[in-house]
């Protein structure tokens, strides 16, 4: 009947055979587990059907639908690692689906079908211990439970008939009790829990420059449960900002970060990559100042607006205060206003040269080229213009030179004459300043020469001596 059961329930019913009482089959531990485990004190059932015995031959296959139909709300999946020889990990994943949170005992039983040998076999004899374990479980959670079973030498020379049953029960000193689902797992084994996903921990967080966080890695395998990492290696992803690890690897971890940005920190094992994020921050400061235009040509005498922008240390817009601005090179000008955003540059020499806005010590620059006739002397003025001194008298005069553009031309080496109805001499007779000192009366012109470009200024020598005496009338008293 049971063979017959067996095969009408291949995936549904999972039966256990084992012999006591001298059966030929026997398996030594078989009567102490009859009488220990189930407490029937050597009574021998015939049969027994989730926990509870039947004992009549002809209810078999009516009390095995009876449960068949009942509905359960707990679930098994069975797999197997190999560990090495005949050694694996069976590993039943108990879920329960619905219902209420309860206590669970997972039975693993490791048989083998149509043993000993035809015609004379059993279907599922037991052929080793049975491990159990207990676990409680909520609605909608699972659990793995691994144990390690090492296959008895009858049972590695027939891998084909090896089944693994395992079963899930309300925990009992004895029994009878309820069975809430059992699975059957048949040669070869389906493939075990493996690393299919990692999650770290924190999922996001954001810190400044400097700041540290911890960081921990979970594994999980395939059906989400948890699974242990051997030793993964923590690394920076996609994104900007950075950091380092302490230590690069392990399932913990130390984040510091060193620059500002968003960036990825990766937890990485077998090729099963996990990912959080972190966006680190920093206060914003100006490192860079952009002049518009970056460069230019202005006429000598015209004007040009500039306009300055400040950016932060990651590019972005940073306001000006109020940026000075300076000029240096050949070329040269003046700027209207001389601190702001924005100024007016008015080209007051010909050449090249670099405009600078700086504030709080960074500055940036444009490039100037003034284009126009270069500077010549084009004018001497000498100061004074006009005097009027004795004979014997002196006079200090100075001449300044002034380009075709009125501003001031440097004089190298001029000279000085004097003509005119008068004279005197002049000490020194070259060099923008002398002393004029007088010798004859007349009017003269003091002249300083440089290039063929002349200045003079106007001067009357008179006598040399005291006034004429007045004439005083005498005055009668009345």
């Amino acid at each position: 009947m049971v063979e017959q059961l067996a095969s009408s329930y291949p995936d549904r019913f999972a039966p256990i055979t084992y012999h006591v009482n001298g059966d030929p089959y026997t398996v030594a531990w078989a009567q102490t587990r009859l009488d220990g485990f189930y407490g029937l004190g050597g009574a021998v059932p015939t049969f027994a059907v989730d926990g509870t015995w039947i004992c009549s031959t002809s209810d078999y296959q009516y009390w095995v639908e009876q449960e068949l139909s009942q509905p359960t709300d707990v679930t098994i999946e069975m797999s197997g690692t190999l560990v090495q020889g005949s050694t694996w990990d069976v590993t039943a994943r108990v879920c329960v689906e619905s219902g209420s949170s309860r206590p669970l005992r997972v039975h693993t039983a490791a048989t083998l079908n149509h043993y000993p040998s035809p015609p004379h076999y059993t279907i599922n004899n037991l052929m080793q211990t049975v491990v159990s374990t207990d676990i409680s479980l909520g609605a909608g959670d699972c659990s793995n439970v691994t144990n390690r079973i090492t296959f008895d030498a009858v049972s590695a020379s027939d891998p084909s008939n090896i089944v693994v049953v395992a079963w899930a029960e309300a925990p009992s000193v004895s029994a009878p009790t309820q069975v809430y689902q059992a699975a059957l797992m048949r040669w070869p084994f389906p493939a075990g829990s493996y690393l299919s996903g990692i999650d770290v921990s924190p999922a996001s967080v954001t810190l400044e420059v400097g700041d540290s966080i911890q960081l921990s890695a979970t594994g999980r395998d395939q059906h989400g449960a948890s699974y242990p990492l051997t030793n993964p290696t923590w690394s920076l992803g996609t994104g900007m900002g950075d950091g380092t690890f302490d230590p690069p690897t392990g399932a913990t971890t130390t984040f510091t970060a060193t620059s500002a940005g968003s960036r990825q920190l990766l937890c990485t094992e077998n090729g099963v990559t996990g990912a959080a994020v972190a966006t680190i921050t920093e206060t914003s400061v100006l490192t860079t100042i952009v002049i518009d235009p970056a460069s230019t040509e202005v006429s000598l005498g015209d004007d040009v607006t500039f306009t300055a922008s400040g950016r932060d240390q990651f590019g972005a817009s940073f306001p000006l205060a109020g940026p000075a601005w300076s000029v240096s090179g050949d070329g040269n000008g003046s700027f209207n206003p001389a601190a702001g955003v924005t100024t007016a540059f008015t080209a007051s020499a010909v050449g090249a040269c670099t405009v600078s806005a700086t504030e709080g010590g960074v500055t940036g620059t444009a490039e100037v080229d003034v284009i126009g006739e270069p500077p010549y002397l084009a004018t001497i003025s000498v100061s004074p213009a006009t005097a009027t001194i004795r004979v014997g008298g002196t006079l200090d005069l100075t001449a300044a030179g002034a380009d075709q553009y009125g501003d001031p031309f440097a004089l190298s080496s001029p000279t000085w004459r004097v003509e005119g109805d008068g004279d005197g001499s002049f000490d020194p007779t070259s060099g923008a300043a002398t002393t004029f000192t007088a010798s004859a009366v007349g009017t003269v012109q003091l002249i300083c020469a440089e290039d063929g470009v002349e200045g003079e200024a106007a001067v009357t020598i008179n006598n040399a001596g005291l006034p004429a005496p007045r004439k005083v009338t005498k005055r009668v008293a009345p």
